[in-house]
């Protein structure tokens, strides 16, 4: 070998020395350093935002506390659950307060399932889930439920100051639809859809088919409504108000109001519907039906006053005044004001409430009466109306339903420009 190729050789080694020692000792090294100065560049922008963090801690906590708010205000708006009964009852209160009749009712499938959409459950699983949870919780054998997936004991859902859930992420939602058939005045009809609107529970208007009757005023049709609530943790399920404090025969048999069997009731129902809405009045005023205010005129039970007066449209019931009087008592109704804005103040007994009311300059102000057939010689609920206007716009009262051997309802003094339909 000549001292060229020795040379060569010499340098070639050297430079596989110089390789291995770049590649097996410098090139790790290297990497490490390039590891350690990302990881480095991590950590330091997590310490900035954690610094950033404590600085404006009470800005979070704040941010936290309001969100919890405003999810809380939104739950609020729906109610825990949708039971039939609750249903029923909408149906019973619209009857009374709208006034509507409901011909019939179908409950349809309810849809339900988790509000972040996973885990679809029907309401049967739901329901059982629950039946079992409070089993266990009675027999003692409670503490944080397991997840029957995993059998792992989950913890509660986060609560903020006052005790409130704030996650949302083990909520359900539920849409319960209700079918009705109705049928009602024109302006009955208007009062419908403001009652769904101003309900305390979320309903909204699905599904609606209406026909309008030109020559009788009367609205008929069918209409689907949805109905929400959502489910879970910390949602207190409310009692359903019934106003029935006990069920027999007497109530679930009888009709109070009416004084026979529900068999009775049902053979004369179209008949007694077209009085109420009528009221029996002559045709010339079939153009003065309106209802701004009404009074309802009933036979004093466990479950219903004698006398109720109140704004027709207010479902929540705030300008309502009652009585459960069995006799007769003087119920005021007094009209102030001019220019479409106007003051009206009524009495029952000792108790009296203010309200006010908008109306065209041109248009009438209607108090609407509606009394029914006394039940029985113990039943003396009645009403002796004094009418007061002193606006610039008439009043007209509707009486409906009296009784005609026995009327309720008695005009025993008016002032102003007073009209009187029905009744003596």
């Amino acid at each position: 070998m000549s001292d060229h190729d020795k040379k060569l050789l010499v340098y070639l080694g050297a430079l596989i020395i110089l390789a291995a020692a770049y590649f097996l000792v410098a090139r790790p090294y290297l990497d490490k350093i390039d590891q350690q100065s990302f990881e480095r560049s991590q950590l330091e922008g997590e310490l900035r935002d954690k610094r950033e963090a404590v600085e404006n801690k009470e800005m979070y906590e704040q941010g936290i506390l309001e969100s919890a708010e405003k999810i809380q205000a939104i739950m609020d708006e729906f109610p825990e659950d949708n039971a039939d009964e609750k249903s029923i009852m909408f149906a019973s209160h619209a009857e009374a307060d709208v006034p509507v009749w409901f011909n019939q009712m179908k409950f349809a499938e309810e849809t339900q399932n988790l509000i972040n959409g996973q885990n679809e459950e029907s309401a049967s699983d739901v329901e059982q889930a629950q039946l079992e949870e409070n089993i266990e919780a009675a027999e003692g054998e409670g503490g944080p439920a397991n997840n029957p997936d995993t059998g792992v004991s989950e913890a509660a859902p986060a609560e903020d100051a006052g005790g409130r859930s704030t996650g949302i992420g083990d909520l359900i939602w539920r849409d319960t639809e209700l079918g009705l058939s109705f049928e009602t005045q024109y302006d009955g009809f208007k009062n419908l859809l403001a009652y769904i609107r101003d309900y305390e529970d979320r309903i909204v208007i699905k599904e609606i088919d209406i026909t309008y009757n030109k020559l009788s005023g009367l609205v008929t049709g069918n209409i689907v409504l949805s109905q929400y609530a959502i489910l879970g943790p910390g949602r207190v399920l409310p009692d359903t108000i019934t106003d029935v404090k006990e069920l027999g025969t007497d109530n679930v048999f009888t009709n109070v109001d009416n004084g026979g069997s529900i068999l009775d009731l049902l053979a004369d129902m179209y008949q007694d519907f077209l009085s109420k809405l009528l009221g029996d009045l002559p045709e010339d005023t079939l153009d003065e039906l309106g209802t701004d205010y009404f009074v309802k005129v009933n036979a004093v039970t466990d479950n219903t006053s004698g006398k109720t007066i109140g704004r027709a449209d207010d479902s929540s019931e705030a300008t309502y005044i009652t009585s459960t009087s069995n006799s007769t008592e003087d119920v005021t109704f007094k009209v102030s004001g001019s220019g479409g804005d106007y003051s009206v103040y009524y009495k029952i007994g000792d108790t009296d409430f203010t309200d006010s009311i908008s109306k065209d300059a041109d248009g009438k102000l209607y108090l609407r009466i509606v009394s029914t057939i006394r039940s029985g010689d113990s039943d003396e609920s009645a009403v002796s109306l004094h009418v007061l206007n002193g606006s610039d716009i008439p009043v007209v009262v509707n009486i409906e339903g009296d009784d005609p051997d026995d009327p309720r309802v008695s005009v025993t003094e008016k002032t102003g420009s007073v009209t009187v339909n029905g009744g003596r």
